[in-house]
């Protein structure tokens, strides 16, 4: 704002200094010392100053200014469809499976017991002896539920009465019972389904 108006009263004072005289002569008279021949050199020097600063602010607006911002595209996004699988029902196998006989020198009895409590629908088996009472290493107790979940205890040297408690259901619950004897064999005694009562 300043150079324009320092431009126009250049122009108009020169002007003012030149009224009247010839044209030759201003050239004569900017050589004097004079009020006028000041001017016409600070006209000189100046002039080309003020445009090369014009010129200046310009190309320096011109760089800093942000170009237009460039609107954004919208790239189609293909989105496919996921169908939710039905969750997998647990798989187990509630049915029985084959017993052994025990040699009647390694024998033993077995009691399996439901709780009819429906808020605590337990599964006991019951150890009751027999003629290998002494021979019992271990005896090994799973319940597959009904809901698939397995529950396992074991009872080492099982005497008279020993008891393995395990949670049930309140339907049909699957119970093996395996004894391990002393000689390293292996029976399954019990394999079966016993339903919950109440």
């Amino acid at each position: 704002m300043v150079f324009p108006i320092l431009f126009y009263s250049l122009l108009d004072l020169t002007g003012k200094c030149s009224a009247g005289i010839p044209r030759g002569d201003i050239l004569q008279e900017s050589n004097v010392n004079t009020h006028c021949g000041r001017l016409l050199r600070m006209k000189q020097f100046c002039l080309p100053l003020v445009v090369m600063t014009l010129v200046l602010c310009v190309l320096i607006v011109g760089c800093t200014s942000q170009a237009p911002p460039v609107p954004p595209t919208t790239v189609p996004v293909t989105t496919t469809q996921q169908v939710p699988s039905p969750s997998p029902t647990p798989s187990c196998s509630l049915v029985p499976g084959p017993t052994q006989e025990v040699p009647e020198y390694e024998s033993v009895d077995v009691t399996i017991e439901r709780n009819s409590i429906t808020a605590d629908p337990t599964i006991s088996t019951i150890f009751n002896g027999g003629q290998g009472l002494g021979m019992v290493q271990l005896m090994n107790v799973t319940v597959i539920r009904s809901d698939c979940i397995t529950e396992n205890d074991a009872r080492k040297n099982p005497g008279m009465g020993e008891t393995v408690t395990l949670m049930g259901t309140t339907t049909t619950d699957r119970v093996i019972v395996v004894m391990t004897m002393t000689s390293g064999d292996q029976y399954t005694i019990i394999d079966g389904l016993y339903p919950f009562h109440t």
